[in-house]
């Protein structure tokens, strides 16, 4: 098969061109992963914001299990669940990138 990109011949299951290093769109680029979705990551920090969906969807695991243990250990106090409420609806509104630096799209 050839390059879309450079018309180089590359081989059939090549998942990279070699001399222009375009993605071949066949086989699978190690590190290449799909860009998680700026819609998905708002719906899920508004409705299961409080415990840290949103931020185990972008890969931020560690601000995911402080939100999800703040929730789990304090649901009975109003402060920290509101403290979770806010903190979620703050990152809906400023984060843009996931924990890779992938632009959300």
């Amino acid at each position: 098969m050839f390059c879309k990109q450079c018309a180089n011949q590359i081989p059939d299951n090549a998942a990279i061109c070699v001399k222009c290093g375009v993605a071949t769109g066949v086989g699978h680029v190690p590190g290449l992963v799909a860009p998680k979705s700026r819609v998905a990551y708002v719906l899920l920090g508004v409705f299961l914001g409080q415990i840290g969906i949103h931020n185990f969807y972008a890969g931020y695991n560690g601000k995911a299990v402080a939100q999800l243990l703040i929730t789990l250990l304090g649901f009975w106090l109003v402060l920290p669940w509101l403290a979770v409420v806010i903190w979620a609806l703050v990152e809906v509104c400023t984060v843009t990138r996931d924990a890779q630096g992938n632009a959300f799209v």
